[in-house]
């Protein structure tokens, strides 16, 4: 059973707390996706990480990433779970998953339909 790569989308407070989490926890984490292309690159410098994602467009089409777990700000996370559903990967969200019941629920319905 080969082990399941992630990538974190945030580099603010708890983006690095996702990560330092994930590897205490033997995850192994391939990047991170900050909201510009500087902000990725400085966290992936900072925390050791192998790639710094210039959009989420990239980290994406990342193959190797399994696992997205999205620690952006709040009002991001309906559209980045959905992305990251969409593109054919798991999502881990940090509180709140959607900004309201309605998009909540289509996310629901995204999962359930990818699988």
């Amino acid at each position: 059973m080969s082990k399941l790569k992630t990538a974190v989308v945030g580099t603010g407070f708890i983006g690095p707390v996702h990560v330092e989490g994930l590897r205490r926890a033997g995850i192994d984490v391939v990047g991170i996706l900050g909201s510009t292309p500087q902000r990725s690159s400085g966290a992936g410098e900072q925390l050791g990480l192998a790639t710094a994602y210039e959009s989420l467009d990239q980290l994406l089409d990342d193959a190797s990433v399994d696992v997205v777990h999205i620690t952006s700000p709040n009002r991001f996370h309906y559209e980045q779970a959905s992305r990251t559903i969409a593109a054919g990967k798991h999502v881990l969200c940090e509180k709140p998953l959607a900004m309201n019941p309605e998009e909540s629920g289509e996310l629901v319905r995204l999962a359930r339909q990818a699988g």
